[in-house]
């Protein structure tokens, strides 16, 4: 009977896990005063950096990278096709990949255009060698997660 009892708890902790619809919890940053602040130095080198941002018990989900001419910028980690799935983007050699349609992006392209799965650039700025988020703009996208 024992054996019943933990097969069963052990499936039912497998499927909530499995059917979870938050998406996945990157580092997780905070804001002071309405203003998210990363050091340039740590997101300046040619990769994408994912991080999390919680705003009432929600995740929202986003990532930073430096293009090929050297400009930072931010993204949700989502688009308008595949947001609903809320598995994002991973990143691979030298590419942006969604996990849901697998289209590739090319970290390093000045822009990313496709009109089926793109990530989502949001307001950021460069201020006394951090990229600086207000709140406001990131909160914004809180319906894709």
């Amino acid at each position: 009977m024992q054996g019943y009892r933990f097969l069963t708890l052990s499936l039912v902790l497998i499927l909530s896990a499995a059917c979870s619809n938050l998406p996945k919890e990157h580092k997780v940053i905070t804001a002071k005063e309405g203003i998210i602040s990363i050091p340039v130095s740590e997101v300046n080198d040619g990769k994408v950096h994912f991080f999390t941002y919680k705003k009432s018990g929600k995740r929202i989900n986003f990532f930073v990278r430096t293009d090929g001419t050297g400009k930072l910028s931010a993204y949700f980690d989502a688009c308008y096709i595949c947001y609903k799935k809320k598995k994002g983007y991973y990143e691979e050699g030298t590419d942006l990949i969604c996990n849901e349609c697998k289209l590739k992006f090319r970290i390093s392209d000045e822009a990313w255009e496709n009109k089926d799965c793109s990530p989502i650039m949001f307001k950021s700025k460069l201020e006394n060698n951090n990229l600086t988020i207000k709140t406001e703009d990131i909160e914004k996208g809180s319906k894709l997660f």
